[in-house]
This record gives C-alpha cells, sequence and structure tokens, in this order.
C-alpha cells in the first residue's frame, strides 16, 4: 500500500527510527517532539502540508500502518535468518555427506524442507508417553507419517531431477567427443540430425548396442 500521511512521506532513514522507538516502547509525544527539531521535517511540512507539526494523532495512525507493515517485514526477514541458520546447523549434524552446503542461489524452499525434517525429528522424539490414549498416540503417528511422505516426495523429485541433469549432461558431452573423433564437427546431416556414424559412437560411448 502507498501511504501519503506525513509520517510516510519522512525519509526512509528518519521512517526507520521512529519505528524503532515505536517498537521500544516509546510514546508518541516525544517522537513527534523530536520530529519537529528537525530541519528535513520542518522543510516538508512546510512544502507538503502547509506547516502543520507532527503531532500525536499522526503517528498514532502510523502505529496502526505503517509501523505495522515495517513489523511483518522485519518478522519475515528475521524468520528466513532464523530458517538458513538452522538449515546450515543441520547439515552440519547430518551424518549423511550427500546434503550439500547451499550456494549462493540456494532456494529458500530447501532451507525449509531442511528445517522440516529436523522439526519432524524432534517431534518423533516427543511422542506421547505410551500410557496415554492409544487412539491420540495412532492419529499423531499418522499426522507425522503423512508430513514425512510429502517431504520425501519433494526429496525424490529434487533427486530425479538432478539425475535428469546429469544425464544430460553426460549425453552432451558424450556427442561433443563423437563429432570430434568422427571429424564431424558441429555439422548436422541434410535432414537436420546427427549424423549416423556419430550417433553410433555416442551409442558406443553409451553402452546403449
Amino acid at each position: 500500500m502507498t501511504r501519503n500521511g506525513k509520517i510516510a512521506r519522512l525519509p526512509h532513514n528518519l521512517r526507520e527510527q521512529i519505528n524503532l522507538r515505536l517498537q521500544d516502547g516509546e510514546e508518541a509525544k516525544p517522537i513527534a517532539d523530536w520530529l519537529n527539531t528537525l530541519p528535513e521535517v520542518q522543510a516538508l511540512l512546510q512544502s507538503a502540508f502547509a506547516g502543520q507539526p507532527i503531532n500525536e494523532n499522526n503517528l498514532s495512525n502510523w502505529k496502526l500502518g505503517g509501523f505495522r507493515d515495517w513489523q511483518e517485514q522485519q518478522q519475515t526477514q528475521d524468520a528466513v535468518h532464523r530458517f538458513t541458520v538452522s538449515a546450515a546447523g543441520l547439515r552440519r549434524a547430518a551424518p549423511a555427506d550427500r546434503l550439500k552446503p547451499p550456494g549462493p542461489g540456494a532456494l529458500i524452499s530447501d532451507q525449509l524442507a531442511l528445517c522440516l525434517a529436523g522439526r519432524l525429528a524432534v517431534a518423533l522424539a516427543q511422542l506421547p508417553p505410551a500410557g496415554e490414549d492409544p487412539d491420540r498416540q495412532l492419529e499423531h503417528l499418522r499426522l507425522l507419517c503423512a508430513r514425512l511422505a510429502t517431504l520425501r516426495r519433494g526429496d525424490h523429485d529434487v533427486q530425479w531431477l538432478q539425475i535428469e541433469r546429469d544425464r544430460l549432461a553426460l549425453l552432451a558431452k558424450k556427442i561433443e567427443a563423437a563429432t570430434k573423433k568422427n571429424g564431424a564437427g558441429p555439422q548436422l546431416t541434410k535432414s537436420g540430425g546427427i549424423p549416423p556414424e556419430v550417433m553410433a559412437q555416442v551409442e558406443k560411448e553409451l553402452r546403449l548396442l
């Protein structure tokens, strides 16, 4: 949402300071008094609001609007940071070496999947005691199994995609090697296909015959 009130029109660095002070529980009056002493605020108020100063009501409106937006943004950023840190810790704790560290372009969904796996492990370690209601235990296990099955399907899809990528990369290398070996270069046949002798060499290399 685009906001056009007095606080919303202030420079970004001032809005950040206001939000931090509101988050610390500071009252609106001292914040308004501070803002009205700043030359850049006075210039804005003179040009856009007929010189009317910022008052407590302006800050109250901001607290219900822009400040809440800022809080939600901070919570989202904090959650992403926590998941990233948790995923890094889980990778270090995982016994399998197949969990590769995320690269610079790693998807947040990859981080979340690993964190979810860790949460499921904790949930399995905290099953209800044996003396509790069997139906409740069964329902708890059913929900955990459903979540684990969903997670594993996603893992399998990712693994399958990686296998297909590796297979295509290998095929491309074999075709390149075969064309060079047969002196075919990058040319194709008149019909637009790969020359038969090149394909024969590719099939031989890939042991498809």
